[in-house]
């Protein structure tokens, strides 16, 4: 493993990557004009062994003028280890750790920017949590049309509403390192092999939330390369249950993660799994989210109708669960509670 020092910053912009450098050039391409003369930002590019063209396209950006910190590991440690690496590697105060197939809308990063050098006046925010738009790998990177409204958050429950299964989505969370550090946590090595191994800084940050903040328009724009070959419903079911219950560990935050991953994502992927439409493939649903939601009603609203009833009124039942989703998170989300 090769490591180039850098100053410390305000914030850490980390890319855990593999094999996905046609990915990764959109990102970077995302990032350039966006960071050029801007010294409170190290971007760091942790590549995990790729055996691509990712080490030449990092070089190249580099040639370019773009700055980069660079790891490449000797082996492929996995996911969740080179989550963790570029987590402990960052030098800054708060680390956004990026999806490689996610980019941000131009304007993005001086947003986050002008967000976290205000609190550094008015009180330091624990986690920062961004709303993202999909984008497909043709489309042109679009700009923020306008200056993003957010919302400053002082309590774990009220955060958790307003993100939920979200705090999934680690290109959504920005998260302040040096505070999480700070705060008594379990070893986040113990994610590692889980698929969900940002979670252990995330909720570490949530659970001992003091002040954070939730952006309501989108600065970011995820969707690339969804491989597949995963089991979503285990790594969504069982092991974020346990996770959620473990690291979050207070009743009332379980619940709000849980019912928002029954309600919001669970229904569009099990519609997806059952047209053949995705890739995520060999799963007893019925069977596995009956054993960890035996209890909960929403399991039988939201999730149950669209695997059972015949394909175009599944489809209807989709689009009425979104739009009773809609209404709940219009009215602060009663049905999460």
């Amino acid at each position: 493993m090769t490591i180039t020092p850098f100053d410390s910053p305000l914030l850490t912009i980390a890319i855990p990557t593999y094999n996905r450098s046609r990915y990764l050039v959109r990102l970077l391409n995302s990032l350039m004009p966006q960071l050029a003369e801007e010294s409170r930002v190290e971007l760091l590019v942790s590549d995990n062994a790729s055996s691509d063209g990712t080490p030449v396209a990092v070089e190249e950006y580099r040639s370019r003028g773009l700055s980069i910190r660079s790891i490449r590991n000797e082996t492929n440690i996995g996911p969740d280890a080179n989550f963790e690496q570029c987590f402990a590697q960052a030098s800054g105060k708060y680390v956004w750790i990026m999806g490689d197939d996610d980019v941000v809308l131009l304007g993005g990063i001086a947003t986050v920017l002008d967000l976290l050098s205000e609190g550094e006046r008015s009180g330091e925010y624990d986690i920062v949590h961004l709303h993202g738009k999909e984008i497909s790998f043709e489309d042109t990177l679009p700009a923020i049309h306008r200056q993003p409204k957010f919302e400053v958050i002082y309590d774990a429950r009220t955060f958790a509403l307003k993100t939920h299964v979200f705090l999934t989505f680690i290109t959504a969370n920005i998260i302040n390192r040096q505070r999480v550090l700070s705060l008594p946590h379990r070893p986040f090595s113990e994610l590692t092999g889980t698929y969900l191994g940002q979670l252990s800084w995330t909720y570490t940050a949530v659970r001992y939330l003091r002040k954070g903040a939730y952006l309501r328009e989108p600065i970011i724009a995820a969707g690339g390369d969804n491989r597949g070959g995963l089991s979503l419903f285990t790594i969504f079911g069982v092991n974020l249950k346990r996770i959620t219950e473990e690291w979050l560990v207070e009743p009332a935050l379980v619940r709000v993660i849980l019912n928002g991953t029954l309600q919001v994502f669970f229904p569009p992927w099990a519609l997806q799994t059952k047209l053949g439409l995705s890739r995520y493939e060999g799963e007893q649903l019925d069977t596995l989210l009956h054993s960890l939601f035996p209890n909960n009603l929403r399991l039988y609203f939201f999730v149950y109708p669209v695997l059972r009833l015949p394909n175009g009124p599944a489809r209807l039942w989709l689009l009425l669960c979104r739009v009773i989703n809609r209404l709940d998170r219009a009215i602060g989300n009663p049905l999460l509670r």
